[in-house]
């Protein structure tokens, strides 16, 4: 392996929280997909009569499982997807406290919603080698210009 590249430890931390976030990402995404109100009904939000948008977010959420498990299997081709995560986290995170700030009373499960997504973006930004990006091309044996 290149010197530049993460080391082996580093590489099966990235792979252990691919694997995590897959696992979590199918079980989670699964149920908001078949059973979006109970789903979301379990943390407290209640869906409309017409679920449509969290199942949709269902979804996605097992896209980002897809990804995970792709993760987990080659960890160098998808660091990009941890780097994703931090922002799509961050955003999701400003978002949604600044509705739950406007709630009154705000539900439990949407801080338990906002909690887990800082989770996520929390964890992907620490294991990220973010000092050992600028050669990631040299990880895959390709030079940018």
């Amino acid at each position: 392996m290149n010197v530049n590249a993460p080391s082996t430890r580093r590489i099966q931390l990235i792979r252990l929280v691919c694997f995590f976030f897959a696992a979590s990402s199918f079980v989670l995404g699964g149920w908001m997909m078949v059973d979006p109100a109970g789903a979301w009904g379990s943390m407290g939000i209640e869906v409309a009569a017409h679920p449509v948008a969290p199942a949709i977010y269902g979804g996605a959420i097992m896209g980002e499982g897809v990804m995970f498990a792709l993760g987990a299997i080659w960890p160098i081709r998808y660091l990009v997807f941890l780097q994703y995560l931090v922002l799509y986290k961050s955003f999701a995170c400003i978002a949604g406290i600044a509705v739950l700030l406007r709630m009154d009373p705000a539900p439990v499960g949407g801080w338990l919603v906002i909690a887990g997504w800082a989770f996520a973006g929390i964890t992907a930004a620490v294991i990220f080698p973010w000092n050992q990006w600028r050669t990631v091309e040299a990880w895959y044996g390709a030079q940018g210009s």
